[in-house]
């Protein structure tokens, strides 16, 4: 920059003509501007507005206005000046509204012929306030009450291969009082999380985590944490045999095959523990009529694994008649 100012002026020290002509010309402009300026200009001013003391015991049920535009009168410079430099925020204060009281709600009201004073301290001694829009803020509230509602996780888990859930997830608090009107708070039967996901699970996991915002509600308390744990599972297959439920009196039945195998998956830990013990594999018979083939029925006992298929799930049977 200090190269460049020099060269300008050793521009115009050799261009003597140019230096005249140029600080005619800047003097013509300054008084120009200083004419413009002092001249009155009505113009409309947009004061944006901050609502501050809210009643903590009430819900707050309308969206009140963000701002206000105030026509003014007022010299060029003022105006000028207003605009360079942001005017402030109106701050309006619950707790000196004026109240009145309907069937099912409460409002407050800030009117802006009464309150002229207050505008003009935002503003400069020398601009003239004209008019207000609008005229009235108005602030309305309902009695706030509180419900205690369970919190459900809102994400995914997302494991590494061979790595699954174990037992449940686990969200300390498990509920939370939440604040609002009876209508909002009819309309609530759980809260959520914030939506997060958790990438290729291989340990334990115990973390922080938030909730998701609803509207017109407030909770009681947000720090919340989550965990869970995992663990490594394997497949296990188990051989059972058919028992057969429901025959005919004076028939007996016979499968072919007369074992199925089961596919399951359970927890390395839990590998040897897993037998034929846990688990009843049933074919009714008395659904035989026009039919090659039954269905087999599994029940399953064993809760630390899972039955991901059953080979063959459907069998040719024998009746017989003794």
């Amino acid at each position: 920059m200090q190269a460049l100012f020099k060269r300008i002026t050793i521009f115009l020290h050799l261009n003597k003509r140019l230096s005249k002509y140029l600080i005619f010309l800047l003097v013509a402009f300054m008084f120009w501007f200083l004419t413009i300026m002092s001249k009155q200009y009505q113009t409309t001013l947009t004061i944006p507005i901050e609502y501050i003391n809210l009643p903590k015991s009430k819900q707050l049920i309308n969206t009140p206005q963000d701002n206000l535009k105030v026509t003014v009168k007022s010299p060029g410079f003022y105006l000028l000046s207003n605009n360079l430099f942001k005017s402030k925020s109106l701050s309006v204060s619950a707790n000196t509204l004026a109240e009145n009281k309907a069937d099912s709600y409460s409002q407050q009201y800030w009117v802006a012929n009464k309150n002229h004073q207050q505008l003009n301290k935002l503003l400069s001694s020398d601009i003239k306030i004209i008019s207000v829009f609008p005229d009235t803020l108005f602030l309305r509230f309902q009695q706030k009450y509180s419900k205690k509602v369970p919190i459900v996780f809102n994400g995914r888990l997302n494991f590494a291969e061979q790595y699954r859930l174990k037992d449940k997830i686990l969200i300390s608090p498990d509920s939370i009082f939440v604040f609002g009107t009876k209508v909002k708070l009819a309309q609530i039967s759980t809260v959520q999380t914030q939506y997060k996901e958790f990438e290729n699970l291989d340990k334990a996991i115990t973390t922080a985590i938030g909730l998701s915002k609803l509207d017109d509600v407030s909770f009681a308390d947000q720090n919340l944490q989550i965990s869970f744990e995992v663990e490594k599972f394997t497949e296990k297959i188990v051989e059972l045999p058919l028992q057969a439920i429901n025959v005919p009196k004076g028939y007996k039945i016979k499968f072919f095959p007369p074992k199925v195998s089961l596919v399951t998956t359970v927890a390395f830990d839990d590998y040897d523990k897993l037998n034929t013990s846990f688990f009843v594999a049933n074919v009714d018979a008395s659904q035989t009529a026009g039919k090659s083939k039954l269905e087999v029925y599994v029940n399953q006992k064993a809760t630390f694994a899972e039955l991901v298929k059953i080979k063959p799930s459907r069998v040719e049977f024998l009746l017989i008649k003794q």
